[in-house]
């Protein structure tokens, strides 16, 4: 079905709040991953005090409920303090899930990527564990920025030199058909270093770069022997990039912008053979394209590499920092409100903030004839 701006109006008033309400007054990044066995959704979001811009950082936090009921919500900290930034997910079955966390992504000097294990049936939390990158001669080191750049300089990548104290950057956590687990690093207008790992994210190995620039985020999905790609470009293009490599991720495809896109958190999810992908947008008619990052109004949901509309959502509250579901063909959603950081003006960020994460079932997408 095609989803109307009217139609998602009815839709959103059915959304439901799955931060915690009485603890976070704001909630960024939503990150939705799906047990088949218990039907259970997980979604790792940072939530963080309302009004402040940069208010999530300090905090990782796991929400969890019946999917298609999502009324019976419980809540855990995954990690807090150290600047604490930057969230991924990978469900692992069983009723376990593994969130990833960069931590000190505001500090001088290297950033290292780790993770604990939550295991909703028997309610414990692992230790806190470092992610490792494995190199092709078998050693081992954290994965760190430093790791991260070195890769890109000895493959003649220099732009990201003068920004070590950015973070290295939000991609989705993916499996493919064999149960490899897929993922990227992103610095700031560093080209992504996309990798794999054969023992759910706690190893990584490098295996390409895309390679242009991208603002942050970076999210791929393999269709086939094809990958595609969807990212946040740099300042001077200010839109949504695609592209997609046909031969592992050595050569790639000139990259094709999203009309009207806004750079915020585009997604890129497989669904019914092919990809669906989504991102903010701005009316053309009005120009009405907003200044900050945080005030997004619009979404549009693409189907295909052709990038049929298939769904065309709005909310005055915001739509922001999206993720996307598929469960059996019906796709699930869910987003951050940015109500008070709509009302911001330049000059006045004490406005800024993010009000809630809310999770909806938009149904199936698929273009019928």
């Amino acid at each position: 079905m095609i989803i109307s701006k009217e139609k998602a109006k009815e839709l959103l008033k059915l959304s439901v709040q799955v931060n915690n309400g009485l603890t976070d007054t704001s909630g960024d990044g939503a990150t939705l991953v799906f047990d088949k066995k218990y039907g259970i959704m997980f979604c790792a979001y940072m939530p963080g005090r309302q009004g402040r811009y940069g208010e999530s950082r300090g905090r990782i936090a796991l929400s969890y409920f019946p999917a298609s009921q999502p009324t019976n919500i419980r809540f855990v900290t995954i990690a807090e303090g150290d600047d604490v930034y930057c969230h991924n997910a990978l469900g692992m079955g069983e009723g376990r899930v593994r969130v990833f966390y960069e931590k000190n992504s505001h500090a001088e000097g290297d950033h290292n990527w780790c993770y604990k294990d939550y295991d909703f049936l028997h309610d414990t939390l692992s230790e806190e564990q470092t992610v490792y990158v494995k190199h092709p001669d078998g050693e081992k080191e954290p994965l760190t920025l430093s790791v991260q750049f070195r890769y890109l300089e000895e493959r003649g990548y220099h732009n990201h030199t003068y920004l070590k104290t950015e973070q290295i950057g939000h991609c989705g956590y993916f499996r493919d058909e064999y149960s490899v687990a897929y993922g990227a690093c992103v610095s700031y207008l560093a080209e992504p270093i996309l990798f794999r790992s054969y023992d759910d994210g706690a190893t990584v190995e490098f295996f390409a770069v895309y390679p242009k620039p991208a603002q942050y985020e970076f999210e791929y999905k393999l269709l086939g022997d094809r990958i595609c790609a969807i990212y946040r470009t740099n300042k001077d293009i200010n839109a949504i990039g695609y592209s997609f490599s046909d031969d592992g991720g050595v050569n790639w495809a000139e990259p094709e912008f999203f009309k009207n896109s806004i750079q915020c958190r585009p997604r890129i999810i497989n669904y019914d053979g092919t990809v669906l992908m989504c991102c903010n947008y701005f009316n053309d008619d009005t120009q009405n394209r907003p200044s900050i990052q945080q005030g997004r109004t619009s979404v549009c949901i693409f189907y295909g590499e052709e990038r049929i509309p298939v769904a065309d959502l709005y909310s005055k509250c915001g739509l922001v920092n999206v993720s996307l579901c598929d469960i059996l063909n019906d796709i699930y959603f869910a987003y951050s409100t940015s109500e008070l950081a709509l009302e911001y003006q330049n000059g006045n960020p004490a406005v800024r903030g993010k009000d809630a994460v809310r999770y909806v079932k938009l149904g199936d997408l698929i273009p019928k004839e």
